[in-house]
């Protein structure tokens, strides 16, 4: 007969074990369905000048597991070594990195393809480029995007593609940016910005899902309006170009933001239904980078504050 104290006893053991061995269950089923948070250098870009070594220690210590560039590199911007040695000593990796068709020319190719594998950078993402949301220019984009991936596949990089909500709009009897996905190889890597996605009118979990294997990262940024909702206005004012309108379109949100309706721009706190997007990422066949990303700053609330609130409004999804 068993002692009832050590029956306890084996029983507590037995619970911290079972404890134990779900969690790992459940870590190991994370890993598979993401390959982490990332956030996106963009987001707290004047921190990175002013001090990009304090920044990512600070980044390090919120939790995140990467970090994805956006051209500065603060004092590292000519020691990429320096640079990946420091993030090396923090624990952090890099999910991919914005580089501007101008930096893969034939006459900065080398030198930017060399900088980047020392970094380890294994994705080189195009931001934005208005010749993917322009009748004439994006036959030519997807033929640069296809020689782009076939000209890095030695280098074992690849290339990608990033959209704001302008490659959304029709073209033919879908939109540009699907035009540009069912006409690149599956080489080309689409970074989906669920948030430009969703101001455009668009389900980002249907694209998810029609992309799957496609979408191995996207921007995680919250967003407080609609395409149809600001757009009749702005147009009205006559933007005399897409960085004119980008402004008037980021001074609409952060009105929004500002406003005490219930909105703001922390992941979570917003119009996207997030836990539909990181369900569907779950589901799809390879893990994709989770990027965190802040454009717009709630009042009161510094860049590395907002990235933070962003990021624990992502991890209470996951």
């Amino acid at each position: 007969m068993i002692k009832a104290s050590t029956f306890v006893r084996r029983l507590v053991l037995a619970l911290v074990t079972t404890s134990l061995l779900f969690g790992a269950a459940v870590s190991t089923a994370a890993d598979k369905a993401y390959k982490g948070i990332s956030v996106q250098l963009w987001s707290v870009r004047d921190n990175v000048s002013d001090d990009v070594k304090g920044t990512l220690k600070q980044l390090s210590g919120l939790g995140f597991d990467a970090v994805e560039l956006a051209g500065n590199l603060g004092e590292f911007g000519q020691d990429a070594a320096g640079f990946k040695a420091y993030l090396d000593s923090l624990g952090l990796k890099i999910s991919g990195a914005h580089v501007g068709f101008d930096q893969l020319s034939e006459s900065k190719f080398d030198e930017t393809v060399a900088f980047y594998k020392t970094l380890g950078v294994k994705w080189l993402i195009i931001p934005a480029d208005g010749r993917a949301w322009s009748d004439d220019g994006i036959e030519e984009i997807v033929t640069d995007l296809n020689a782009m991936a076939k000209r890095l596949k030695p280098h074992g990089m690849k290339i990608g593609y990033h959209n704001h909500q302008d490659e959304f709009n029709a073209y033919k009897d879908t939109t540009y940016w699907e035009y540009m996905a069912d006409n690149t190889t599956g080489n080309v890597v689409l970074q989906l910005d669920i948030s430009w996605a969703y101001f455009a009118g668009k389900d980002p979990v249907a694209l998810i899902k029609k992309y799957e294997s496609r979408v191995r990262t996207a921007h995680i940024k919250a967003q407080v309006a609609h395409y149809k909702d600001v757009m009749p206005e702005i147009e009205k004012a006559k933007p005399a170009g897409w960085g004119d309108k980008m402004g008037m379109v980021f001074a609409h949100l952060n009105k929004v933001t500002a406003a005490d309706n219930g909105l703001t721009s922390i992941v979570g706190q917003d119009l996207v239904d997030w836990q539909a997007v990181v369900d569907q990422f779950a589901k799809s066949p390879k893990p994709a980078w989770l990027v965190v990303e802040q454009e717009v700053y709630p009042e009161g609330m510094t860049p590395l504050q907002a990235v933070a609130a962003s990021k624990k409004g992502l991890e209470k999804l996951l």
